[in-house]
């Protein structure tokens, strides 16, 4: 947030969603407060209980799916429910840092005519450097997607039929490694919502990020947007003034 707040909302209109349950609304709510732009924390189980009911059951059909795979299933059928089809939608993981101004991102939202609707980062970092296809579908996706950086443009909209039948296809695919195309470096053989993304986008049109600016795991010199788990990578290439606020914002939430 500290980094989004820095690199992206003093340059363009944004609204941060967040997905939480009931019991852990307040601690977002604070942290929200923190913050200069507008944000709205949605606890599914109060606002919309029928439909998270509904998305558990389709998540738990899915036999080949880890954890994250579950949540990731849930979340990305309340994107398509709750988000406003008729905006601009970035679709990030928690795990995404901004460690500059990101032009691509920022051209992409400001332009009103627009050939491909889908702007995405991709992972090549587990696929021997190149974007990865899917072994057993046929027609074209989104090669080498990451399900943790995406941008919809105005008019993207997927149904939950289509989502629930996708999964479900995926599912049905042997398992391990040989789904994709190359097989990973990495235990990478699940991932099942990235994949049904990468599917079900693509008739809309996708462009890709630069991977050395927008990297999955690697760190560039000129690197822009990264997606990692390791803050000790982030924090060495953290400007001063966001470690200063993000030591404020570590010292306002000391549990």
């Amino acid at each position: 947030m500290t980094t989004l707040e820095q690199q992206v909302s003093r340059y363009a209109s944004i609204t941060l969603v967040f997905y939480t349950l009931s019991a852990y609304k307040q601690n977002y709510l604070d942290l929200c407060a923190m913050f200069s732009f507008p944000s709205r924390v949605i606890a599914l189980d109060e606002e919309y209980p029928t439909e998270l009911t509904r998305w558990e059951e389709i998540a738990n059909e899915i036999k080949h799916k880890t954890n994250t795979d579950h949540r990731c299933i849930v979340r990305m059928l309340a994107d398509f429910h709750i988000l406003p089809s008729d905006q601009h939608r970035l679709l990030i993981g928690c795990d995404i840092f901004f460690l500059d101004v990101p032009q691509e991102l920022l051209a992409f939202i400001w332009n009103p005519v627009k050939q491909a609707k889908v702007l995405y980062m991709t992972d090549v970092n587990s696929f021997a450097g190149t974007p990865y296809r899917l072994r057993y579908y046929k027609p074209p996706i989104l090669e080498g997607l990451l399900g943790d950086f995406y941008c919809l443009a105005p008019g993207v909209h997927l149904s939950e039929e289509a989502v629930s039948g996708c999964l479900k296809m995926i599912d049905a695919w042997p398992l391990g490694p040989e789904r994709w195309d190359p097989k990973p470096a990495l235990d990478y053989t699940h991932a099942c919502e990235q994949q049904t993304a990468a599917i079900l986008l693509h008739p809309f049109g996708g462009q890709i990020l630069p991977v050395r600016r927008y990297s999955h795991e690697t760190m560039h010199g000129d690197i822009v947007v990264i997606h990692t788990h390791s803050i000790t990578t982030v924090s060495q290439v953290l400007d001063s003034a966001t470690k200063v606020r993000a030591k404020e914002l570590i010292a306002a939430f000391p549990e």
